[in-house]
């Protein structure tokens, strides 16, 4: 898979290749445990082990499960990143993983375990899928596809083998978890627009409702300025015309 408009690579993605492929390269070569020691395992809250959600996610099983998750990363990271910055795309990447492993824990049997980088991967996908709905996909290379409508076949998929029963290393639950974050994610991140509404919500559920103005109250500070001068109103008086005329 590749898109129209191929990108040189950006910070956070090339970290990210280099912290994946690196793990992999540890473990496969110098035989670090890793996968024994940053596994997510189904029963992880019965441990308190918190960790397991980020650590799950730079952990792969083969050198094919590495392959095409980097690949994935290497042809949507770097556009992805430019329009949402940096932090925030980190933020994408490591919410998207912690989502999806949540959503898998809850669904596997106690005995299960998961690693991989794929949660991140489709929340990236999902993310794309939110920012470039009609930019071209290319599968096998040949292939042209919307990207929404990729997003919605594999979403779709991923859901129907999720109620088939997830499991094992690489889990179903955990791509679509992912893929629903991202795109959330992106949608609310990545819109400018979007982002001034929930803040003028949020400004409006903040902001106290106006009292109701007393109009006899007016009326009698009206009376007395007209007979006495501007001059002899209280500065009560006068900051109620002042919101009276608001």
């Amino acid at each position: 898979m590749h898109t129209q408009n191929q990108t040189g690579m950006t910070f956070g993605v090339q970290l990210l290749l280099i912290l994946n492929i690196g793990a992999f390269a540890l473990e496969l070569f110098l035989g670090f445990p890793l996968s024994r020691l940053f596994t997510l395992n189904a029963n992880w809250l019965n441990h308190l082990a918190f960790w397991q959600l980020i650590t799950y996610q730079f952990i792969h099983q083969s050198l094919n499960h590495l392959f095409f998750n980097m690949l994935a990363l290497f042809f949507l990271g770097p556009e992805t990143e430019r329009a949402l910055g940096t932090n925030r795309f980190f933020t994408l990447y490591l919410l998207s993983g912690v989502l999806g492993g949540l959503g898998w824990s809850l669904l596997a049997p106690s005995y299960s375990s998961c690693i991989g980088a794929s949660g991140a991967i489709f929340g990236i996908l999902g993310a794309y899928a939110a920012l470039y709905p009609q930019r071209d996909l290319f599968i096998w290379g040949v292939l042209p596809v919307k990207s929404w409508l990729l997003v919605l076949i594999l979403g779709t998929y991923e859901l129907l083998q999720t109620l088939g029963g997830p499991g094992g290393a690489v889990a179903n639950a955990a791509h679509l978890g992912g893929g629903i974050a991202g795109y959330i994610y992106a949608t609310v991140t990545g819109r400018p627009d979007i982002m001034r509404k929930i803040q003028r919500m949020i400004d409006a559920k903040e902001k106290p409702p106006p009292t109701p103005v007393d109009q006899q109250a007016i009326n009698r500070i009206l009376d007395k300025a007209s007979q006495q001068g501007l001059h002899s109103l209280t500065p009560r008086e006068r900051a109620l015309l002042k919101r009276a005329s608001k």
